[in-house]
């Protein structure tokens, strides 16, 4: 159905090319049914189809997003990212559920979260990005222009913006994360992050523009480590030895990109814990992080280390193992494709109760 065809989910353009809102009417439990609601829009030149589907389960409602055209060269990345906006039209990372399948773009919440934080006037909003980019080097700024130079020094605007930044000069917007409160520029932000794009200049910049924004779920180390990269294009601790707790910094650093779509940081993450972070004690916990925030690349090394005998039988009897597997049904299916496991069901056993329960 095409935009406009529907008057229970449209999609709203904005001023920012790269950014659209998808309005959506919350059904009334008689007219909520599983068929699907689609419209259709064009975003930094290539067409895309937005999905929704009202209730999908008995009690969550599921958005999807998916290019359809044109073709695009081969060295070419396109990136999308979906979240709802809150009441005050503040983005909210933490209402809902994000996963890709096959190339789309989920986005699940359950109908009494979006009913207590993001309805009005029966309506919500879900904030939708698409980022086109090339093959780059990572370590330059997303703001910095091409640099001759062979020792790739940052280029003399975007060092003087860190060190801007460093002395917490002339800062515009402030973040109060985990009791500490982080200034930063409001335009660097946006260039970086089409998240801060639409939170810091969007429809709901308004309301952001006199207090500061209070970021849930996340440590300030996390944080500004994420604000350091998109400064210096490279982490307070590059070049170091990890060691336990900063592969568990990297995991949080990770989330944290996927969350504002800092795309380079992600990949960034995603390889230092392919190099560096997979043990037996926490291929369990990588191998989720990989399938929640979609890294391929990350789940592949995991399902590696895997491959070997004496890895999968420690892994494999673990409960954390038969858990993942069980919430995450694709990858059960994965792992009985590439270790040859019989299609029977696995056994949790509760040690309280010692009752078993089978994986579906």
């Amino acid at each position: 159905m095409a935009a406009g065809e529907s008057s229970t989910c449209h999609i709203v353009p904005t001023r920012d090319s790269n950014i659209f809102r998808l309005r959506v009417r919350l059904p009334s439990s008689e007219d909520a049914t599983p068929e699907v609601l689609a419209s259709s829009t064009v975003v930094a030149g290539c067409s895309f189809h937005t999905f929704y589907w009202p209730a999908c389960t008995r009690y969550s409602d599921m958005f999807g997003i998916i290019p359809t055209g044109p073709v695009l060269k081969a060295d070419t990345k396109v990136s999308t990212h979906m979240v709802f906006l809150d009441k005050t039209g503040t983005p909210a990372p933490s209402i809902g559920t994000g996963f890709h399948v096959d190339g789309v773009l989920f986005l699940c919440a359950p109908r009494e979260d979006l009913k207590s934080n993001c309805v009005v006037d029966n309506h919500f909003v879900v904030l939708c990005s698409v980022n086109i980019e090339h093959h780059s080097d990572p370590a330059i700024p997303p703001w910095a222009p091409p640099s001759s130079s062979a020792e790739n020094e940052l280029p003399h605007l975007a060092h003087n913006l860190a060190v801007l930044w460093g002395k917490q000069e002339l800062t515009d917007v402030s973040f109060d994360v985990g009791g500490e409160s982080l200034g930063a520029h409001r335009v660097v932000l946006a260039t970086a992050s089409a998240v801060f794009r639409a939170e810091l200049y969007g429809p709901m910049a308004e309301s952001n523009m006199a207090s500061s924004i209070t970021i849930q779920d996340m440590e300030a180390s996390t944080f500004r480590s994420m604000l350091h990269y998109i400064y210096h294009g490279s982490l307070p601790d590059a070049g170091k030895i990890v060691v336990p707790s900063a592969v568990a910094e990297y995991q949080h650093l990770l989330v944290a990109a996927d969350r504002y779509a800092v795309e380079k940081l992600k990949k960034i993450c995603e390889d230092k814990l392919c190099a560096d972070g997979i043990t037996v004690d926490s291929v369990v916990s990588m191998l989720e992080l990989a399938e929640q925030h979609v890294c391929s690349k990350l789940k592949a090394r995991c399902f590696s280390f895997l491959a070997d005998g004496d890895n999968f039988k420690v892994v494999a009897t673990s409960g954390e193992y038969l858990r993942l597997m069980q919430s995450f049904p694709n990858l059960l299916a994965e792992a009985r494709d590439m270790f040859k496991i019989p299609h029977e069901k696995p056994t949790i056993v509760d040690p309280g109760s010692h009752k078993k329960t089978r994986l579906c």
